[in-house]
């Protein structure tokens, strides 16, 4: 069976869902880690376990979003290049942004470990919970490094059209992470540090199995091979930056607003930490189509078909939003049972109440992120990434901190930090959406 799919040819509407679908899934496996830490350490760690997880997860987001923005840089290369079948082109693109990923991979989980005091202290992390955070992210940033080059592989693997395999990956990787959590965490009592220690062990197993992936590919036999190419790394990073700066622009902001839900005590961290879990399909949805549709959209610029990108677009986007509508409805009407899941009984009178208010002044407005998320991937892959950053930069990060440090103080409660992150989801779904059809304008 053919591994790679051509998103220039063939039915729009089944190449599309073909490539979605696997991206989608296997997001939503990815984040099956952070569940299942969340999930096994609130029952058998207590609220005190769970938030010492929630209170830094943003953390982890610059190094992984910095990254990720890197390799969808180089995912935009190196799709062009498979577009336009240019095979000597593409060998040299994808082993010099392997060699990227993997040096900067090492000095993450370096920095990571040495600054993890500093860290917890400007993330505000409270004394009860300071040891078992401080233990957590330790073991989680010497780790990062296998995150860093699963991430790029498998990107790689995506920009071929090949989004089945990474699946695969997940798949293994995250039954080997909920064992893992059973038996350090559930029979073991080893606590965060237990959750911590099979998240990085089922990341090593992804980034092993990629690589051989990645090695055994036809078109880019040897691609984990050390290789420095000039020309390739200075167009990847010329494109990456400012997708990378996007990418952390995002926990940047999420990190200052946990600091302030930090300061609302343990059961509010908690009842968030649970609205981000609760409401993880609506990120995996969004997120899987933003590449997604950057990659279909670079394929088919390298192929000269800019009518077919139109046309897909479309489709994608409404495919998203509508998927993201449904997901809302459900989080809407059902918000106590589900979140009743993620918590022991003992805690779930006082941080159950909280998640069914954050979660029903949230679910209507999710649909705004969707559109977000599939137009700015589509820019990027038309080659402008200045401009979905600076378009982020001002309607995420700049919005949420002007209101964290303006509007907050006048309040001081949760309901006003979800209503600021509420108003950047409108804020960011329209220009996103402007951005597009004045582009599609002035194309003509």
């Amino acid at each position: 069976m053919k591994k790679e799919l051509d998103l220039t040819r063939g039915s729009i509407p089944r190449a599309l869902t073909a490539f979605i679908l696997p991206m989608i899934l296997g997001s939503l496996i990815q984040q099956l880690y952070t569940t299942a830490d969340a999930v096994i350490v609130g029952q058998f760690a207590g609220k005190a376990g769970l938030a010492a997880i929630d209170s830094v997860h943003t953390l982890f987001k610059f190094p992984i979003n910095f990254m990720n923005g890197l390799a969808a840089g180089a995912t935009i290369l190196i799709s062009r290049y498979y577009g336009a079948k240019h095979m000597d082109g593409l060998r040299c693109c994808v082993r010099t942004a392997n060699t990227l990923a993997l040096a900067l991979g090492v000095l993450c989980s370096i920095a990571g470990v040495l600054l993890t005091p500093w860290l917890l202290d400007i993330m505000a992390v409270p004394g009860d919970i300071y040891p078992q955070t401080l233990a957590y992210c330790r073991i989680y940033f010497a780790g990062i490094w296998a995150m860093v080059m699963y991430n790029m592989m498998a990107g790689i693997l995506r920009a071929f059209g090949d989004s089945q395999r990474p699946l695969y990956v997940l798949i293994l990787s995250s039954a080997l992470n909920i064992v893992g959590d059973f038996l350090l965490v559930g029979v073991f009592h080893t606590g965060v540090r237990g959750a911590a220690v099979a998240t990085v062990a089922a990341q090593v197993v992804s980034f092993l199995c990629v690589s051989r992936m990645l090695n055994r590919t036809k078109q880019v036999s040897g691609g984990t091979r050390i290789h420095f190419c000039a020309e390739h790394m200075t167009a990847m990073v010329k494109t990456g930056i400012p997708l990378a700066l996007q990418s952390i622009l995002f926990p940047i902001a999420n990190s200052i607003v946990q600091a302030s839900v930090n300061g609302m005590g343990t059961d509010s961290i908690a009842a968030w930490g649970i609205c981000d879990k609760m409401d993880m399909l609506i990120w995996l949805i969004a997120d899987a189509m933003s590449p997604a549709l950057t990659t279909y959209t670079a394929q088919n610029i390298g192929a000269g078909q800019p009518e077919r990108v139109k046309k897909g677009v479309y489709l994608g986007t409404a495919m998203s939003a509508g998927a993201v509508a449904l997901v809302s409805l459900v989080l809407y009407l059902f918000p106590a049972t589900i979140g009743s899941w993620f918590v022991s009984a003992s805690d779930r009178a006082a941080v159950v109440p909280l998640v069914v208010r954050y979660m029903r002044m949230m679910a209507p407005f999710f649909v705004f992120y969707a559109l977000a998320e599939a137009f700015s991937g589509t820019c990027c892959g038309m080659g402008d990434t200045l401009k979905p950053m600076l378009t982020t930069l001002v309607t995420v990060c700049l919005l949420r901190v002007l209101c964290i440090f303006f509007i907050l103080p006048l309040y001081q409660t949760m309901e006003c930090i979800v209503g600021i992150y509420v108003a950047s989801w409108i804020a960011a779904g329209l220009s996103f959406t402007a951005m597009y059809f004045w582009k599609q304008f002035r194309q003509g």
